[in-house]
C-alpha cells in the first residue's frame, strides 16, 4: 500500500474536517521533506569532501622521500590517476588538490609540478587551518576516458627538519609527513624512505609499527597503505648517526660593492653560516675577481687553505675552514676581493654611468636572506627613475649608497644581472683634495696672521698620516685578541663540563691572560696612533671599544644565570630564553667587530 493510499485511508476512518485534514498533511509531510532535504544536503558535502575511488577514477600514490646532503628533505609525490571500471561519461581533470599538515609550511623551501610533458602550474591555496594546500592546474583538461591513464609529479624540499640531537654529537633526527594530504580517498599510498650512504641506521631508530626494512643496512625504510583515506595528516621520523653527515645552511649573504672615484671596484662579501660536518666550502664570485682574501672571526686564512678558480663566467672560491670554525656549528665568512672597472662599469657620455654585475650565489638549497649595497664615488648620484626596486639613501653630504634585498633564495632561483645608472664628473675625485688643501692654507694663514699681530711665532704641526703597516698591526693585534678571548671561553666550557681538570684549567687560563695582557698593551700604544690621526678612525675605535664591553658585559650576565640556574633560583625554560637572547646580543657585537675589522683592512 502507497504511503498516499495510507494517508487518503487514515482521513476517512478519522472523519476529521476538511482543515484539520489539510493540517494534519502538512505535520506528516513537511518532516519528510525537511529529512530528504538534509540527506541530500550530507550526500553533496560529502561527495564535495571524499570522492570515492571507483566512481570516476582511482588514484595511486608514490611517495619517494630523501634525506639529502646539507640536512634537507626531498619529496617526490607521482600520482598515478586510471579510469574505473564504470562509465566516466567525458569525465575530464581540470586540476587537482594535493596539501600536507600546515605545521610543515614555514618549512617548505621549494615545489613544483610536472608531467611527461613538462613543468605544470602550481599556486599555493588557503582552505582551512589543518593543511597547507597546492593547486595543480593542466594547461589541457584530462579526459580519462580517452587517455586511460595518466601520471605527474610534484616535488617538495623542506628545511629544518634535520636536527643534531644535543646529547649525542653524531646522531640526527629527521621528521617528515608521511602521507600526502587528499580530499578524497586514494586506493594506495605506497611510501619509500632513502637515506644516503654515509649514515648508519639500525632497527631502533624509526618507528617500527610503520615502516618495513627493505635493505640489511636499514637504508631503505617502506610503507604501504591501501587505503589512503581523505585528509590524511600522520607525520613519521628516522633517526641515524654519522660523523660525517653535513648539515650547511647560509643564513645571510651581505655583500658590499663600493666604487671610488680612481676606477677602483672594492667587493666585501660576508656570509652568516650554520656548518656541522663540513671542512671546506665553494664560494662563487663575479668572473675576473682578484686580490682575494678570507677571513673569519678568528683569523686570515692563508693562500693554502683559498683556491680560485675561473669556471662558466664566474671565479670558483673553495675555502677549506679552520678547526675553530669547523667545531662552531654557526659561523660567518667574509671574503674581499676587487673587480676590473673595465669589465663592470660601461660609460655611454662623459659622465654617465652604468655598473653591470651578475648576483652570484653559493649553489645551495637556500640563502634566508641577501642584502646588496653598492656605494658610490663621492660627487656621484644615482638615476632616479632607472632604479627600480633599489633603496637609495644619503650617507654624506656629497655620497650615495643603494640596497636591493632578497629573501629565501633557493638553488633554481636566477638573479640575473643588476643593472645601476649613475652620473659622475670625473673632476670629483680631484674635488675634496683641492678643497681640503684650500681649507689647510686658509687655516695656516689665519694662524699667521694672528701670530704676527701678537708679535709671536706658532709652530705648526701638521698630523702625521696613518701607514698602512700601523693599520695591519692593529688589525692582527685585535685579531690575536679574539682568539685568546675565544680560547678562554672554550676552555671555561671545558671546565664545566668537566672535561679539564681545575689544575690544568689554571695553568692554561694562567697561560691566556698573560698572553692576553701583552696583546692589550700592543692594541693600546696603536690605537693611540689611529686616534691621533682622527676622523673616521675615532669612530672605528669607538664602535670597537663600545662592542667589547658589551661582549664582556654579556659573558658576566651568562655566567651569572648558569650560577642561579644550577641553584634553582630560575627555571630551564627561563635560563634557555635569557641565554638565547644574550647570545644573539653577543653575536651581534661580534659582528660589528668583524666589520670594522673589514674597514681597517681595506684602509690599509
Amino acid at each position: 500500500m502507497s504511503w498516499t493510499k495510507l494517508v487518503k485511508n487514515a482521513w476517512s476512518m478519522s472523519g476529521l474536517k476538511q482543515k484539520d485534514k489539510k493540517r494534519l498533511t502538512f505535520s506528516l509531510i513537511f518532516p519528510l521533506l525537511l529529512l530528504l532535504v538534509t540527506m541530500l544536503i550530507a550526500t553533496s558535502v560529502k561527495a564535495e569532501r571524499t570522492i570515492s575511488s571507483s566512481s570516476n577514477m582511482v588514484v595511486g600514490v608514490e611517495r619517494k622521500i630523501d634525506i639529502i646532503k646539507n640536512g634537507y628533505i626531498m619529496i617526490n609525490d607521482t600520482f598515478l590517476f586510471s579510469a574505473s571500471n564504470e562509465s566516466l561519461v567525458n569525465f575530464t581533470l581540470n586540476d587537482f588538490l594535493v596539501g600536507f599538515p600546515v605545521n610543515y609550511s614555514s618549512n617548505m623551501i621549494y615545489y613544483s609540478a610536472h608531467d611527461n610533458e613538462g613543468n605544470l602550474p602550481i599556486t599555493k591555496e588557503t582552505r582551512d587551518e589543518s593543511f597547507q594546500w597546492l593547486k595543480i592546474s593542466f594547461p589541457r583538461p584530462i579526459n580519462l576516458d580517452n587517455v586511460g591513464a595518466y601520471n605527474f609529479t610534484v616535488t617538495y624540499v623542506f628545511s629544518d627538519l634535520i636536527k643534531r640531537k644535543s646529547n649525542l654529537r653524531d646522531l640526527f633526527h629527521a621528521s617528515f609527513p608521511l602521507y600526502p594530504s587528499l580530499i578524497y580517498d586514494a586506493a594506495y599510498c605506497n611510501v619509500t624512505v632513502t637515506l644516503p650512504s654515509i649514515v648508519k641506521v639500525s632497527q631502533d631508530n624509526f618507528p617500527q609499527d610503520i615502516f618495513v626494512n627493505k635493505t640489511e643496512n636499514f637504508r631503505v625504510l617502506n610503507n604501504f597503505t591501501s587505503p589512503l583515506t581523505a585528509y590524511a595528516n600522520l607525520s613519521s621520523w628516522v633517526e641515524f648517526s654519522s660523523s660525517s653527515f653535513p648539515l650547511f645552511k647560509i643564513l645571510e649573504l651581505k655583500r658590499d660593492l663600493s666604487i671610488d672615484g680612481l676606477g677602483r671596484i672594492s667587493v666585501t662579501d660576508i656570509y652568516e653560516m650554520v656548518i656541522v660536518n663540513v671542512n671546506k666550502i665553494t664560494f662563487i664570485l663575479p668572473s675576473n675577481a682578484t686580490n682575494i682574501s678570507v677571513y673569519d672571526v678568528y683569523e686570515k686564512y692563508p693562500r693554502y687553505r683559498v683556491t680560485a678558480t675561473e669556471r662558466n663566467f664566474t671565479t670558483m672560491v673553495e675555502v677549506t675552514l679552520g678547526e675553530k670554525m669547523e667545531d662552531s656549528e654557526k659561523g660567518r665568512i667574509a671574503i674581499t676581493y676587487t673587480l676590473p672597472f673595465h669589465k663592470y662599469i660601461f660609460r655611454s657620455n662623459w659622465q654617465s654611468y652604468m655598473l653591470k654585475i651578475s648576483l652570484t650565489k653559493p649553489n645551495e638549497w637556500i640563502i634566508g636572506r641577501i642584502i646588496v649595497t653598492i656605494t658610490l664615488p663621492e660627487g656621484a648620484n644615482f638615476v632616479q627613475e632607472k632604479q627600480g626596486e633599489l633603496e637609495i639613501e644619503k650617507i654624506g653630504f656629497f655620497q650615495e649608497k643603494a640596497t636591493l634585498r632578497y629573501y629565501n633564495v633557493t638553488k633554481f632561483q636566477n638573479l640575473g644581472i643588476l643593472s645601476v645608472s649613475y652620473q659622475y664628473m670625473p673632476l670629483w675625485a680631484a674635488f675634496r683634495p683641492t678643497i681640503l688643501a684650500g681649507v689647510l692654507m686658509g687655516f695656516v694663514s689665519l694662524i699667521f696672521f694672528f701670530t704676527r699681530a701678537a708679535g709671536k711665532r706658532a709652530e705648526i704641526v701638521a698630523p702625521a698620516p696613518i701607514s698602512p703597516e700601523t693599520i695591519r698591526k692593529f688589525v692582527e693585534s685585535y685579531e690575536e685578541k679574539m682568539r685568546i678571548l675565544f680560547d678562554i671561553d672554550y676552555l671555561e666550557q671545558q671546565l664545566r663540563r668537566r672535561k679539564i681538570s681545575r689544575r690544568q684549567y689554571r695553568f692554561q687560563r694562567k697561560t691566556l691572560d698573560g698572553r692576553l695582557l701583552t696583546v692589550q698593551r700592543t692594541i693600546s700604544d696603536l690605537q693611540r696612533e689611529l686616534e691621533a690621526a682622527g676622523g673616521r678612525y675615532v669612530d672605528m675605535i669607538s664602535r670597537l671599544e663600545a662592542a667589547s664591553t658589551d661582549i664582556e658585559a654579556i659573558n658576566r650576565s651568562i655566567a651569572d644565570i648558569e650560577i642561579r640556574y644550577r641553584r634553582g633560583e630560575i627555571s630551564a625554560e627561563a635560563y634557555r630564553q635569557l641565554v638565547k637572547e644574550y647570545r644573539r646580543r653577543k653575536e651581534e657585537n661580534e659582528r660589528v667587530i668583524e666589520e670594522t675589522l673589514l674597514r681597517l683592512r681595506e684602509e690599509a
